[in-house]
């Protein structure tokens, strides 16, 4: 318990040196991200022809499901990020400020809107954008360190967690792998949807439609990896490969229920492989894993990358980052998960490796992402079904950043002090 009030005590202090302008620039970057997404495709500005605020208090087009959810969850963040940000020590402070930051975004936004006649202004959007904020507030109060929740957190992450940010950082990338499968997160219990759901799977195992070879080699060498980076942030040996077994089997059996999300026989067959395939590889020496696990992922992508798509069609390469991603918000959020995780755990297998020289290794290495994710989306203009993409590239570069300006894990690897491996993978030599 000691320790765990010390560990609290030392990320406060953290908090408040070392954080608080980037508290502010996240705030100010997710802002950015959102005003993009609500304002695209940012042209065509248009007087409207109704007078006063009546557009934006109009009810709007009828909205879907889907639309309420992600109207809520994407100011989630902004209201998690305001009460982070603000200098108050009050809970209540706190919660105030994500709800009149989320107020005061979404209406200006939505306002904004009344001169975009390819956007439509809604007084509900607005609503559910506050709800969105003020929730974010209130999780923020609800994991802060000085909260039991986060002390509970805590204790669990000690119990079971390895020591440090790099082992904080791969839970975070199964967490994220998890919510890419699942996204957008709608679920329904309706049992029509549920069959619908299923419809791939039975029409695989019925031989109406053929196994697709490749999308379960993308699982299989994912799955490996996957499990690579998980079993090198617990500490557990012996439960490390029943855990990671029972949370690849939870984030297939959620993605009935979530629409949009079918479970193919691909998924299936592809998740059980490669959990025996990562079993195979917890018997190499630790750094061969890694580098097994490295060389999976880029394999998984080149093929992913490689594949035709459902139609015939064949597009040009296009050169504006997002302009493909902001039809609607949903698909935003889906696509920058998707495209942008496998960089991120390509990064924290080559950490994993503790790089003597990681500065060379950030820049280089971020060339060589840019530069093949760049090539082989250049190379789908010749593939049929894909859609080429300056957007993928340049979420490959920030994916693979990303884990090297995590201040905690920066600290790390300056010191070249990392947990040490030996356990859940074997030490070699």
């Amino acid at each position: 318990m000691h320790n765990l009030h010390a560990n609290g005590r030392l990320c406060m202090m953290y908090s408040k040196g070392q954080a608080k302008p980037f508290r502010l620039l996240s705030v100010i970057i997710y802002a950015g991200l959102l005003a993009y997404g609500t304002l695209y495709p940012l042209h065509d500005w248009r007087v409207p022809l109704e007078s006063g605020w009546l557009p934006i208090f109009g009810h709007g087009s009828k909205v879907s499901y889907s639309d309420i959810f992600t109207n809520i969850v994407v100011y989630i963040p902004l209201g998690f990020l305001l009460a982070r940000a603000v200098i108050s020590r009050s809970p209540i402070g706190k919660i105030i400020a994500a709800l009149l930051g989320g107020t005061v975004l979404s209406f200006l936004l939505e306002s904004l809107q009344v001169y975009l006649p390819s956007r439509v202004s809604s007084f509900l959007d607005l609503a559910l954008n506050t709800t969105g904020a003020l929730a974010g507030g209130l999780l923020f109060v609800a994991v802060r360190p000085q909260g039991r929740i986060y002390e509970c957190l805590l204790s669990l992450r000690q119990a079971h967690i390895r020591p440090g940010a790099l082992a904080s950082a791969s839970m975070f990338l199964l967490g994220l792998w998890g919510l890419s499968q699942t996204s957008p997160w709608v679920p329904s219990l309706d049992i029509s949807g549920l069959r619908q759901e299923l419809k791939p799977l039975w029409y695989t195992l019925t031989q109406q439609i053929p196994l697709d070879f490749n999308q379960m080699v993308v699982y299989i060498l994912t799955i490996m990896a996957l499990g690579t980076v998980g079993a090198a942030a617990l500490k557990s040996d012996k439960s490390a490969f029943w855990w990671f077994a029972v949370f690849i089997s939870a984030v297939l059996l959620f993605k009935i229920p979530v629409v949009g999300r079918p479970l193919s026989a691909e998924a299936l067959a592809g998740a059980g492989v490669g959990v025996v395939g990562f079993a195979l590889l917890r018997q190499l020496p630790a750094r061969g894993a890694i580098v097994s696990s490295i060389v999976a992922i880029l394999g998984a992508v080149i093929i992913d990358e490689l594949r035709v798509g459902t139609t015939w069609l064949i597009s040009n390469f296009n050169w504006i980052p997002f302009k493909g991603h902001l039809t609607s918000t949903v698909i935003g959020i889906v696509d920058t998960l998707i495209g942008a995780w496998p960089f991120f755990a390509l990064s924290i297998l080559v950490l994993h490796l503790r790089p003597q020289r990681p500065r060379r290794i950030l820049v280089w290495g971020g060339i060589g992402v840019f530069v093949g994710m760049f090539t082989l989306e250049w190379n789908q203009q010749y593939i049929a079904g894909r859609y080429p993409d300056i957007t993928d590239a340049v979420l490959a570069l920030l994916a693979w950043w990303l884990p090297w300006f995590y201040t905690p894990l920066r600290q790390e690897i300056r010191r070249h002090h990392y947990p040490d491996l030996k356990g859940n993978l074997r030490e070699s030599g």
